[in-house]
């Protein structure tokens, strides 16, 4: 009866072993989704006919965002906001987002964005998740609401900052 006890000892042992060592997930981030962020911004220009940055303006009209070739809303009805967060494809080099904004008289406005872009592999410790992580190579627009895109910080990752600035036509 003395070898049983022991074993229950030594299996008991091994257990609590192997759950100390599988839980060294400490230098993991908590904060690890990876999306792209968007400020939306008024388009005015000053007397040399260039853009003025930096005006920030709420989303007057009901936007709905769809990532095209997905086929899925990932963004619906939102207003009066400044800006947006959205998914990144993982393996795609282009990203294709429509907006469509539909204002209290239920006309739609549709502009579309193209994000041409890198996906590498990111691992911040061989005990954490694999991310990828994008790198912007290019954008263009369509113009019929968006006046300018501008990219303000290539590498889209899990850092919060913002990507793209989306400057609107404003009404004189």
């Amino acid at each position: 009866m003395v070898p049983m006890k022991r074993g229950r000892e030594i299996y008991t042992l091994l257990f609590l072993l192997l759950c100390m060592v599988g839980c060294e997930n400490i230098s993991c981030p908590l904060n690890n989704t990876v999306e792209s962020v968007y400020g939306f911004y008024a388009a005015t220009y000053d007397e040399d006919g260039l853009l003025q940055t930096g005006t920030s303006v709420g989303v007057g009209d009901t936007l709905t965002v769809t990532l095209l070739g997905a086929d899925s809303i990932i963004l619906n009805r939102l207003t009066g906001q400044s800006g947006m967060k959205l998914p990144v494809s993982f393996y795609q080099d282009t990203d294709t987002v429509e907006l469509a904004f539909t204002d209290t008289l239920n006309r739609t406005g549709r502009d579309t964005i193209w994000i041409s872009k890198r996906n590498t592999h990111h691992w911040d410790d061989p005990s954490c998740p694999v991310h990828i992580w994008h790198k912007v190579l290019g954008i263009r627009s369509t113009h019929n609401l968006i006046d300018t895109v501008l990219v303000t910080n290539p590498e889209i990752n899990y850092d919060g900052l913002e990507n793209f600035q989306i400057y609107f036509h404003v009404a004189q």
